[in-house]
């Protein structure tokens, strides 16, 4: 029997039932009665008993989606977070790799310039000594035609 004809056999039950006069209360058999109720059980579809076990237990399963969710968020705000550092990271290691590219050009400036200045101290030092070294040859060259 299927669930339909389980509650027609249940209304009949009541209705063939003995009436309790001005009472509107029937009296049947409570063994008979009872089995209907079983085999209604029985015949209620699996997806019923499914959703009813879903339905009694949905305070934990919206807990546990709640819980789900916010560990979800809180990974997702962490790896913002994470991306957001790098980014920073990356622009103050750029912004340092600036600050000591300049420094080095400018101690490789000063380098350059401090060799020219040697180099030209140097190259007039023997400027001026060649220059005595020329006199003192004239000198000696007049004084032999003397």
């Amino acid at each position: 029997m299927n669930l339909m004809e389980l509650v027609e056999e249940l209304e009949d039950l009541v209705e063939t039932s003995s009436q309790i006069p001005l009472t509107g209360k029937v009296m049947f058999d409570r063994e008979e009665f009872l089995e209907v109720i079983h085999e209604m059980r029985l015949q209620i579809p699996r997806e019923v008993q499914e959703a009813k076990q879903i339905s009694s237990s949905k305070d934990s399963i919206l807990e546990s989606a709640q819980s789900e969710a916010n560990s979800i968020i809180a990974g997702a705000k962490a790896h913002a977070e994470e991306i957001i550092r790098e980014d920073e990271l990356v622009l103050q290691a750029n912004a340092r790799a600036e600050e000591i590219l300049e420094r080095a050009n400018e101690e490789s400036r000063a380098i350059r310039e401090g060799a020219r200045d040697y180099a030209d101290e140097l190259l007039e030092n023997t400027q001026v000594n060649l220059s005595e070294i020329i006199k003192m040859l004239n000198d000696n060259r007049q004084q032999l035609r003397g």
